[in-house]
């Protein structure tokens, strides 16, 4: 699964105090040495050129300091600001030299007028290629002929950032210190000529560069052709993916399923910090940005769309006719997102099982009952499944520890709203992990959800902390990271702890104990009656530490057994078949329904 970008906390001064600290150092000694310019033109050399070298030492540290080096430009002022400061300091050092030696003041004013002519013209141009190549749409794992697309030319000379225009400007600068210092004057006319033919060569490669993505595909070429590769390939199943935050695993779930599909299939993702974070090098992935593209681009040839997120865009896709749109979501869980309104726009909601059924049914959302369809979780077919948790011999080692029971942490992220705050992270996470680290025998894996601290950024900095607490413990306890996926994480473990949450529900499949925390102030009866979910768990209330006594019953009685597996069969249907069979009948079902309606218009 892969994690999200994640909300960064308020950056600490003690980081990013230093760079500034260090720049305006360098425009005060740059200041500070114009006085000096007509009586004392050494000291101004020295101060000037101390003040050059702490402002281009600041410079390169902030282009590896982001945050700090945007939040400048938001705050105006940026590099060409800065720049700019820097052109006109060096104006008011040569100054005096309008009257004592007006040659060399003409050479420094005409070099600095000519950078700044093509700095000028770099950035209109640059600006205008760039929006050449921003195309609105992109492709993988398929061929579009046709287009073609270069990429910039020399971008680390002619970037946006401008520095190779500030490394003329430092040219003009050493050439006025060194004739300040006592050099001939020979060489402030020397440092203007080359950082004016520096300047020109540099305009001379945005120009260039300028023709080249004029002679490229167009976008609306671009998309015409890709609308073109689309019919030829002609998917009869769309998979549609849209979430306004960089994350990925809401698709990543469907991948091993859909490539499975009899059908030929293809992804389309809405944003561009999306599209690659889709996992699959077998399905067609197409990246559509403008919500004015998607009839342009998908062909006719598509019956079945199916949705795994409810979100605004979905809209685009759900105007066109011809399509069974299917809400097929990223998980089965008691959350409150997973009856919604919004459901009922589909022309079908797959779930799991019964569960999912009663839930619409409950929730009195305007979903109807025929608009229900249960396929199970085609995904499970991953999960091991044991028969008789208690018969299993669950000790393992490795070269440096051994243990005798697995339990796996994996805390839901933050709720949307408060009353689908269901996570644990912040109230009991700390009390879970330092307990079952402190039991003899028991290994810890840590496996958060990787949403975590989207919406609330202390939900992320305290898992921050948890991971460092884990880490700290040592082996055998571990933090699961993202290039394991829970599927796998399920396999290793021997008991789950989770919140309510698709994670539990799809842990039912393993038949393996399982222990739900809860935060609210209901009894563990009332709170399995709320939560069908956590019909067949061990319910972890308080501060978190009790979960010892969960685990001691689980490896011992397994007192939940008869019930977990009647929950199971609730949650999951009938969850022993081959689910990925059923899911791909389910899309032969719909496409074939689609191709007889489309037959029943044109007879």
């Amino acid at each position: 699964m892969s994690a999200p970008a994640a909300r960064l906390s308020r950056p600490s001064l003690t980081r990013y105090l230093p760079p500034v600290a260090l720049l305006a150092l360098g425009f005060g000694l740059e200041a500070l040495a114009i006085p000096f310019s007509t009586g004392v033109p050494v000291a101004a050399a020295v101060l000037f050129g101390l003040g050059a070298v702490a402002g281009h030492v600041a410079e390169a540290w902030l282009v590896r300091r982001p945050v700090l080096f945007e939040a400048l430009e938001r705050f105006q002022v940026g590099h060409t600001v800065r720049t700019g400061l820097r052109g006109v300091l060096l104006l008011g050092l040569v100054a005096p030299w309008a009257a004592s030696d007006r040659g060399l003041f003409v050479a420094v004013a005409i070099a600095l007028a000519v950078i700044w002519v093509a700095r000028l013209l770099q950035v209109v141009l640059q600006a205008d290629s760039e929006a050449r190549r921003l195309l609105p749409v992109s492709w993988r794992n398929f061929e579009v002929p046709g287009v073609r697309r270069r990429p910039p030319l020399a971008p680390a000379l002619i970037g946006r950032a401008g520095h190779g225009n500030s490394a003329a400007g430092t040219v003009v600068a050493a050439g006025v210190v060194a004739h300040l210092a006592g050099g001939p004057g020979g060489l402030v006319v020397a440092a203007a000529v080359l950082a004016a033919a520096l300047a020109a060569a540099l305009l001379a490669l945005v120009v260039a560069d300028a023709l080249r993505v004029r002679a490229d595909t167009s976008a609306e070429e671009a998309v015409d052709l890709l609308a073109a590769a689309l019919r030829e390939l002609a998917p009869e199943v769309l998979f549609y993916y849209s979430r306004p935050e960089a994350i990925g695993y809401i698709a990543n779930v469907w991948m091993p399923t859909l490539e499975a599909v009899g059908r030929n299939t293809v992804v389309l993702v809405r944003e561009p910090h999306n599209a690659p974070l889709v996992e699959t090098d077998r399905i067609p992935v197409v990246q559509v940005t403008r919500a004015t593209d998607i009839e342009r681009v998908v062909p006719e040839s598509v019956r079945i769309a199916l949705y795994p997120s409810n979100v605004a865009k979905n809209n685009h896709l759900l105007r066109l006719p011809g399509i069974v749109d299917v809400f097929v979501g990223h998980g089965d869980s008691d959350k409150g997102g997973s009856a919604t309104v919004l459901t009922r726009i589909f022309d079908e909601a797959w779930v799991s099982g019964p569960a999912a059924r009663d839930r619409y049914r409950v929730a009195d959302v305007g979903v109807r009952d025929e608009q229900v369809r249960e396929i199970g979780r085609p995904q499970l077919a991953e999960i091991q499944r044991v028969a008789a948790p208690l018969a299993q011999d669950n000790r393992g080692g490795s070269g440096t520890a051994s243990w005798d029971y697995t339990v796996l942490y994996a805390p839901t992220r933050e709720g949307f709203f408060a009353e689908w705050e269901y996570s644990s992270v912040l109230t009991q996470g700390a009390g879970i992990l330092r307990t079952l680290m402190g039991m003899p025998g028991v290994r810890v894996l840590f496996k958060p959800h990787p949403g975590t601290g989207t919406d609330d950024p202390a939900f992320g900095e305290e898992v921050e902390r948890l991971k460092e607490m884990v880490e700290q413990a040592g082996a055998p306890h571990e933090v699961v990271t993202g290039a394991e996926g829970l599927y796998s994480a399920f396999n290793r473990a021997d008991l789950l702890v989770s919140d309510i949450s698709s994670v539990i529900t799809d842990f039912l499949a393993s038949g393996k104990p399982y222990v739900v925390t809860s935060s609210s102030a209901e009894d563990p009866e009332q709170f399995r009656r709320t939560f069908p979910s956590a019909a067949g768990a061990y319910v972890l209330t308080g501060d978190g530490t009790d979960v010892a006594q969960c685990v001691e019953d689980a490896r011992t009685v397994d007192t939940f057994a008869e019930q977990r597996a009647r929950t199971a069969a609730y949650l999951l249907g009938d969850y022993q078949t081959d689910l990925v069979a059923r899911f791909d009948r389910a899309v032969d079902e719909a496409v074939e329904a689609v191709r007889a309606q489309a037959a029943q218009r044109i007879a």
